[in-house]
């Protein structure tokens, strides 16, 4: 059978299209709830995001332009309060959910089509990653534009496909690299799957290289301007410096952590799948399709045995493995439909029971996870208190500018207002930027005035590099803030003379 001409019995009965626009319409609704109730304050990253939406250019010291975007549109029409900043993720994650759906009902059927777009959206990830604002949420858009294009591609070569491809790996580059990750798979299936030579070996091919390179150059040129820092944090996150030893229990926490973002249930079923294609050799689509879940997990799979890798590193797998889950679980149903069913709606349970139980902040003091939200606790009472201490100066003298060691710091205390009270800027450590894109964009100016310096890096290394840039540094009180549940924001403050930034340190 052929992409778009399978059709299943299951395709005469119930309006799946109907069901799967009520499924994401509510789901969307309850997650813009969540963030309309959260009592969370922005994570320092999302503040950054934020902050980088106000002054939109073509690269950022660790993150490609994509995430910021994204954030300026939205705010834009919102306005900047958290929920509208965070709102662009179940937003998203919405549109990519009803593209999986329309790929699916396009290379198979539309009750499968149903059951991915199912499988995508109740994914325990999906859960989290809906609360939050992150680069891996137009990242997951733009893959799926480019599945989606590829399927189309591959059963009917056109124009239009090879130019939705390209613009999808140009854009979910600017998002985030590892888009790149799209690149063996095609490559590899191009080696394996006649239908994609047809409509890429050829001006199609040139077509989708050239406008992948039109959208990559501006941010490539931008690293060449900032001595390459996007490329070179990325390279950094690696963590190749000593070599290529192995992590055998990297490995393995990594593998065991997919099933905590795909779901138990669900990861199970996906190699059940994959096994499925590869030995069964159901169909030529199947099989290409499995390529593309499995490469993303093998690449970050070998990082993790040869250096370290989070668990979201892998994330662009869960494009193609919902579509490959629910085609294995329709080929086999009935079998196969109450494994399904009853895993969503026990994952789904699960994640609304300890996703609800998180929005009370006594339930989460009382049950010992405080930790897990302190970076999101706290930020507007910090503000307020260090406004104070600016505004009140230093032996008569008043403050010039506020002076912070921590990037996390600098853009949350931005967003929740500090920066209403004076200028805020980043101290470096080193003779020049090295750390994040605060220290390119506010590097603290010389001045003989006096800085309060907010210090959370209270090393002696750090402590002796303050003394050298200032003639004069006096301890002020600490600041102390209760974030509850026995956890406090401790932060060292200081007022700093005659600031003269080093030249070799």
């Amino acid at each position: 059978m052929t992409a778009g001409n399978n059709i299943s019995p299951a395709d005469s009965g119930p309006n799946y299209h109907k069901y799967v626009l009520l499924l994401i319409g509510s789901l969307f609704l309850i997650r813009l709830g969540v963030l309309l109730v959260s009592p969370f304050n922005l994570h320092g990253d999302e503040a950054q995001y934020w902050a980088w939406s106000n002054d939109l250019d073509w690269g950022f010291f660790t993150k490609p332009p994509g995430i910021a975007a994204v954030i300026a549109a939205v705010t834009f029409v919102f306005g900047d309060a958290e929920w509208a900043v965070r709102m662009g993720s179940p937003l998203l994650h919405s549109i990519t959910a009803y593209i999986i759906y329309r790929t699916t009902r396009f290379a198979f059927s539309s009750v499968a089509g149903f059951w991915a777009a199912a499988v995508y959206l109740l994914m325990p990830a999906l859960w989290l990653s809906s609360t939050i604002i992150s680069t891996d949420v137009p990242l997951l858009l733009c893959w799926a534009i480019a599945l989606n294009a590829w399927v189309h591609l591959r059963s009917k070569p056109s124009w239009a496909r090879a130019f939705q491809l390209g613009m999808a790996l140009g854009l979910g580059f600017l998002s985030k690299y590892a888009m790149l990750f799209f690149l063996p798979a095609i490559f590899l299936v191009l080696m394996f799957d006649r239908p994609t030579r047809r409509a890429l070996l050829g001006p199609r091919g040139f077509l989708v290289l050239a406008i992948f390179a039109a959208w990559a150059a501006p941010n490539m040129i931008w690293n060449m301007n900032h001595d390459f820092a996007t490329l070179t944090h990325t390279a950094a996150n690696a963590d190749y410096a000593g070599g290529l030893p192995f992590h055998p229990l990297q490995l393995l926490e990594f593998a065991l952590g997919q099933l905590a973002v795909f779901g138990p249930v669900s990861f199970g079923l996906l190699v059940c799948a994959a096994l499925w294609a590869w030995k069964k050799h159901p169909d030529q689509l199947t099989l290409m399709l499995t390529i593309f879940a499995i490469m993303p997990l093998a690449i970050i799979a070998v990082q993790a045995l040869t250096s370290r890798a989070d668990l979201n590193w892998a994330v662009t797998a869960y494009i193609a493995a919902p579509i490959l889950t629910a085609h294995f679980g329709v080929t086999h149903w009935p079998r196969m439909k109450n494994w399904m069913r009853y895993n969503l709606i026990f994952q789904t349970a699960i994640c609304l029971i300890f996703g609800s139980l998180y929005l009370v902040p006594d339930i989460v003091n009382a049950a010992g996870r405080a930790n897990d939200v302190k970076r999101l606790r706290g930020w507007p009472a910090t503000a307020a208190q260090l406004s104070s201490v600016y505004d009140r100066g230093h032996e008569g003298r008043n403050f010039r500018a506020i002076a912070m060691d921590k990037r996390m710091h600098f853009y949350a205390l931005n967003y929740y207002g500090l920066a209403e009270t004076g200028p805020v800027y980043m101290w470096l450590y080193k003779s020049r930027p090295n750390n994040n894109h605060a220290e390119i964009s506010h590097p603290l100016p010389a001045g003989e005035a006096p800085v309060l310096i907010i210090n959370y890096h209270d090393k002696p290394d750090y402590i002796s590099a303050l003394l050298e840039d200032f003639t004069r540094l006096e301890p002020l009180t600490d600041l102390d803030i209760d974030l509850g549940g026995g956890k406090r924001r401790v932060l060292k403050l200081w007022a700093g003379y005659n600031y003269q930034p080093t030249t070799t340190r």
